[in-house]
Formats: structure tokens, C-alpha cells, sequence
């Protein structure tokens, strides 16, 4: 393999590592908005029926075909995060590529 190659494939990663991350960043900016906006309402929900508001407004805003900013990689971040039964979880940062890239 020639450096050029190498340093193509390093920076392919690293453009992968980073769409993964902005798109982690703007779930995270939409639970944030969500929960400053709506906290006291999320609050005196059972977890169910505010999972599903905020599922709800995720589909509204993400939603490839019908959202206002149409994202299906953040809308999927979103589903995941909040799906049923989950708890509160720290969404990882998928590092599978930068393990098999070392």
C-alpha cells in the first residue's frame, strides 16, 4: 500500500468518525431543547408516554420524507435512544471503525 493510499483511507475514516459525531451531536441538541423546553411536562409523565412525545417530536423534526429538518441518520439515533423499554443511557460513540482502523 502507498502512503497516499494509507493517508486516503485514514482520512475516509476520520470523514465517517466525524458525520457519526455530528449527528450524535444534534440528537443530543434535540433532547436538550426538548428537555429545557418541556421539562416540567416530560416530569409529571410516566416514562412510556414521554418517550413517546419525544419519539413524536423526533419524527416531526427528522423525518426524511415529512420533517422540518429532514435527518434519517439523527432520526434513527433518536428511535434507538428512545425506544421502549431502554433506560437512561449514554448513546456510544461508535467506535468499531476506529478499533478495526488501528
Amino acid at each position: 500500500m502507498s502512503a497516499n493510499q494509507n493517508l486516503t483511507e485514514a482520512l475516509t475514516i476520520l470523514q465517517e468518525q466525524l458525520e457519526a459525531l455530528k449527528n450524535l451531536t444534534d440528537a443530543n441538541e434535540f433532547m436538550v431543547s426538548a428537555l429545557k423546553e418541556q421539562g416540567n411536562t416530560l416530569k409529571s409523565l410516566d416514562a412510556e408516554p414521554a418517550r413517546e412525545m419525544l419519539r413524536q417530536q423526533a419524527r416531526a423534526q427528522f423525518d426524511p420524507e415529512q420533517g422540518n429538518s429532514p435527518d434519517a441518520a439523527v432520526l434513527d439515533i433518536l428511535e434507538q435512544s428512545l425506544g421502549k423499554g431502554l433506560g437512561a443511557e449514554i448513546i456510544p460513540f461508535p467506535g468499531a471503525a476506529v478499533k478495526d482502523a488501528v
